[in-house]
């Protein structure tokens, strides 16, 4: 009997952990909405689509965009407390800190030996179809932009 009671614990346990990590309103795959999205001081990616994993407290990010033609891959996991933790694949970043503001609002800011290279504001809409992101900050070639991207959910 214990057994099944234990058992029965670590599901329910499971469950609500899966439930968590679906109502984070960031979890997903978004791609870039380049019609929306307006960059200046350079060009913008061709492409690009982040695929999010987060239970609100933590966050799994890997990134896939074109720029200018070359492919780059980004990953990193953070806590949501603007601790910063390693970035993988970026060019002009090492290090990234994400801060959770509020349920549809992040604060994100990258780093490069210390250095900050860029800082943005993200939001999900009310309807949780659209991420806009909102900052500025060095591009691929190491050029300062500022954008605005709109991202659709998929």
């Amino acid at each position: 009997m214990r057994r099944f009671q234990l058992a029965l614990a670590l599901a329910l346990c499971a469950s609500f952990a899966a439930v968590s990590a679906a109502d984070d309103p960031f979890t997903g795959t978004w791609r870039l909405n380049t019609a929306k999205s307006k960059y200046e001081g350079g060009p913008a990616p061709e492409k690009a689509s982040v695929t999010i994993q987060s239970d609100g407290t933590m966050s799994t990010v890997k990134g896939e965009s074109t720029y200018e033609g070359k492919a780059y891959s980004t990953s990193y996991s953070v806590k949501l407390d603007g601790t910063p933790g390693p970035m993988e694949g970026s060019p002009v970043a090492d290090m990234i800190a994400v801060k959770k503001i509020d349920e549809h609002t992040r604060e994100l800011k990258s780093m490069k030996g210390g250095k900050t290279v860029s800082e943005s504001r993200a939001t999900v809409s009310a309807d949780g179809k659209t991420v806009t992101v909102v900052g500025a900050g060095l591009n691929p070639k190491g050029v300062q932009v500022k954008y605005t991207a709109v991202y659709d959910k998929q």
